[in-house]
């Protein structure tokens, strides 16, 4: 678990990053140049630097906010991870002062669309990061002009930056980013496990890492290699 101090409250913000949310771990189902956009956050830039990241579920779009966080962290830079699923009913006056920090990700913007406090929040959010030359990444299920807002001036300040559309990944593509996850946990997940979750255990992409989370835990455990007889054992026995 990260805990980001909010400069606004001083007080603590608790949220999981997934340890191995990582652009090492990331597949694209098509070229964009957006891990190469993203990596440049690491960076100290002489300009404010807006992504605004759109796709449906599944499209690695939280796995890529918090991967910036991930890499931002090692690289001593300040950033937070803020998914407004989890915020939305929550004071928009957490955003206050978030200017100080290096880099603001926040994930699933819609969510808080339609709320004109929330939008006002956010329009003076992205004008206070601009004008502190500090950067901003933001995700969607849609490109900024789809949204629904309240508010036409933040409507045009989302449009601001670059815009990459994010597409959901083939079962090849999953296939791959099961083993770069298995990799990454020191794992070997033979390609038949690969392609029997895929068959028998048809969820998202975040649902199969979980799995895969669930699988080296046991493994561990049981000191049993990860075959897809261990596999069927643990998913019949639900634990």
């Amino acid at each position: 678990m990260s805990s980001f101090l909010l400069p606004s409250t001083q007080r603590p913000l608790d949220i999981v990053l997934r340890q191995y949310a990582t652009f090492d771990t990331f597949v694209c189902a098509k070229e964009s140049g957006v891990l190469r956009s993203l990596e440049k956050l690491t960076q100290i830039a002489k300009e404010p630097r807006h992504y605004f990241l759109w796709g449906c579920g599944q499209s690695g779009k939280s796995h890529l906010l918090q991967a910036t966080c991930n890499q931002l962290a090692v690289s001593d830079r300040k950033a937070v991870y803020l998914p407004m699923k989890e915020f939305s009913g929550s004071d928009p006056n957490l955003l206050n002062d978030l200017q100080q920090l290096d880099v603001i990700c926040i994930d699933d913007i819609h969510c808080v669309l339609g709320d004109s406090y929330w939008e006002h929040a956010l329009f003076r959010l992205i004008n206070e990061l601009w004008l502190s030359n500090k950067s901003l990444v933001i995700t969607a299920p849609c490109k900024p002009g789809d949204l629904d807002i309240l508010l036409p001036d933040l409507a045009s300040r989302l449009g601001w930056g670059l815009i990459y559309r994010l597409h959901p990944l083939t079962d090849e593509q999953k296939a791959s980013a099961i083993q770069l996850h298995a990799k990454a946990r020191g794992l070997d997940v033979p390609p038949e496990v690969s392609n029997y979750l895929l068959r028998r255990y048809p969820r998202g992409l975040a649902s199969l890492v979980e799995l895969l989370d669930r699988l080296d835990q046991h493994s561990l455990v049981l000191q049993r290699r990860i075959t897809v007889p261990f596999v069927k054992s643990v998913l019949e026995s639900g634990s």
